[in-house]
């Protein structure tokens, strides 16, 4: 059952995961040959993209074209999906879920079908973009020797970065994208919408924050943790963290714990540094549990 850069592939699921790895696979000389979705006018967006994909009006239709399926729906309906096709022997199917395992897949019936996991770690808000990102991303790839070397080589040709996964690693490697995706856009959010109290509106406040946001990221390539760590924390400045807190108990209270419990949780990080003095230390670590507990309460 060996699979080639040649093995057609058949994307199922036309959101913007789906799209994005079928066009940058696409570019990347795989070959996409058939695609599916709840609906079809979502197939057919990513085949208009895709030289050489068809719309399928049903999933089985897709599969059938196909040696290797991904599954790219979300992950409540990838077990759903997987066992609602008949399989072929010699097929792969591979799931894109982070927080999934293989056993996603329990039920199928044909055990000539292999199983991969091949996630990409990343955040997706369209098609096109997402295609153009791929590049130098992390994949989280999971399955037996013959599907994580095929796996691997794809990683590889997208200009990516494979890491083997454990089943019992999942949710917490998930997590971290999570955390680095997902919540930090609502941190921004929340970043963005304080500006409001200041006169500002928020799209004022994103506008002078992305800048900030684009040099850290910088800081972290070139410096790494905890060397690019900055700011009141790592310098001691408790009069100014004072001053966040006194802010936050004024204009925005029901921030203040959250405040406090980023702070706390990346403390280690400033202390890790080496730049603080152990009194400016302590009383960092006072004021923000203080503040914390006194929320609680």
């Amino acid at each position: 059952m060996n699979l080639g850069d040649d093995s057609p592939i058949a994307i199922v699921g036309s959101g913007f995961v789906g799209g994005s790895l079928a066009i940058a696979l696409s570019r990347a000389g795989f070959p996409i040959v058939a695609c599916a979705s709840r609906t079809f006018s979502s197939a057919e967006a990513i085949a208009s993209k895709v030289e050489g994909c068809v719309a399928s009006e049903t999933i089985q239709g897709a599969v059938d074209l196909a040696k290797v399926v991904f599954i790219t729906t979300p992950d409540d309906a990838i077990g759903p999906t997987a066992r609602s096709i008949q399989w072929n022997r010699g097929q792969a199917v591979v799931h894109c879920s982070g927080a999934a395992s293989l056993d996603i897949f329990d039920g199928l019936t044909d055990e000539a079908v292999m199983l991969g996991a091949f996630h990409p770690l990343q955040a997706f808000s369209s098609m096109e973009t997402g295609a153009e990102s791929i590049s130098g991303i992390t994949f989280g790839i999971e399955g037996g020797s013959d599907i994580s070397t095929y796996l691997e080589r794809m990683a590889f040709k997208l200009n990516a970065n494979p890491i083997f996964l454990k089943p019992e690693d999942k949710a917490l490697y998930h997590l971290t994208g999570v955390m680095m995706g997902n919540l930090l856009t609502e941190y921004v959010a929340l970043s963005s919408y304080l500006w409001e109290h200041i006169g500002a509106s928020r799209s004022e406040g994103l506008r002078a924050l992305l800048p900030m946001m684009r040099q850290v990221a910088i800081n972290l390539e070139r410096f790494g943790i905890p060397a690019a760590v900055a700011g009141p924390y790592v310098r001691g400045d408790v009069g100014t963290v004072f001053k966040h807190l006194e802010a936050l108990k004024r204009k925005e209270p029901g921030l203040l714990p959250f405040y406090c419990e980023l702070a706390l949780a990346g403390f280690r990080f400033a202390e890790e540094k080496g730049t603080l003095d152990e009194s400016a230390r302590l009383e960092i670590r006072h004021i923000l549990s203080e503040a914390l507990e006194t929320e609680r309460d």
